[in-house]
């Protein structure tokens, strides 16, 4: 994951907390401002984030929150793909109905 350094987060977490979530918060903007053209997304969908993890009451809800959502996602992302599966089905019955014989 690029260098990500687990122990390193989990010990200025448990040392401190104050600390940890600046620099949580400073990485994210990095990360953030690092992928132009995305940054409104990428801010979204960290505020989406940050307010299931706020409202979930702990880290277990909040993950089961979180999987929800992703979850959401990809069953669109799967539904999207079939009806684009079905319209190059069709584009393909049009192309090749459609050719003319000799």
């Amino acid at each position: 994951m690029g260098g990500f350094d687990f122990d390193y987060w989990k010990h200025l977490a448990e040392r401190d907390p104050v600390a940890f979530f600046a620099a949580r918060e400073h990485a994210l903007h990095q990360f953030i401002a690092s992928h132009p053209g995305q940054e409104v997304m990428l801010a979204e969908l960290q505020a989406r984030i940050d307010a299931a993890r706020v409202l979930a009451g702990g880290p277990a809800q909040a993950c089961r929150e979180l999987f929800g959502q992703m979850e959401d996602q990809l069953m669109l992302l799967s539904f999207k793909l079939s009806e684009l599966q079905r319209e190059a089905g069709a584009i393909q019955q049009l192309i090749g109905g459609n050719t003319v014989t000799r």
